[in-house]
């Protein structure tokens, strides 16, 4: 299947999700993200991301750390270089609430977790050097920050900032930043 025909599954899957849902995720977010994007590091690898997410509940049994959720998703770029699939937790923070109408308000956000990536682990002094990256291996650190918009109780948008990398963990670490807008629909 094409970029164009995931891109649409995934949208309708997002428009026509129905409005219940009983289970342990209850979103379903949207992203398109530029690759590599140069932002704290050097920009080697090219293409966008497409990325589809799922959000659970917040967990309440963790009330102290103010009731995370769970995130799963994956990350798929369009020009064949490094993809993504990760997990983790994930808060927002909501303020501002009744800016423009009764039920619209404004979030931060904030991601912790690991990333599993099909890149390169190590490309330096090979050819490939100047358009891979050199994460060091297959699973990483995934941090994100996110500012966003909730227009009501269903529906959102929001500017993602994620990071990829080994920590330093690794003999090789060129990190990863990738920004974009994320869609999101709740249950």
């Amino acid at each position: 299947m094409r970029i164009t025909g995931w891109c649409g599954l995934a949208l309708a899957c997002l428009v026509f999700t129905p409005s219940y849902a009983d289970g342990a995720f209850n979103e379903i977010r949207l992203g398109i993200y530029q690759h590599d994007t140069g932002i704290i590091g050097n920009h080697k690898e090219e293409g966008a991301d497409f990325a589809l997410e799922a959000l659970s509940r917040p967990i309440t049994a963790f009330r102290l750390i103010g009731s995370p959720r769970i995130v799963i998703g994956g990350a798929w770029n369009t020009a064949g270089q490094t993809s993504q699939i990760y997990l983790g937790i994930d808060k927002q923070l909501d303020f501002l609430h009744g800016s423009f109408t009764p039920s619209d308000s404004f979030f931060v956000e904030g991601t912790i977790g690991g990333v599993w990536q099909n890149g390169k682990h190590d490309v330096v002094g090979t050819p490939l050097e100047s358009r891979w990256k050199s994460h060091g291996g297959s699973f990483l650190f995934r941090p994100g920050l996110a500012l966003g918009y909730r227009f009501n109780e269903r529906w959102s948008i929001a500017a993602s900032l994620n990071h990829v990398s080994n920590a330093g963990l690794g003999k090789r670490n060129e990190g990863m930043n990738d920004l974009g807008i994320l869609i999101g629909r709740k249950f």
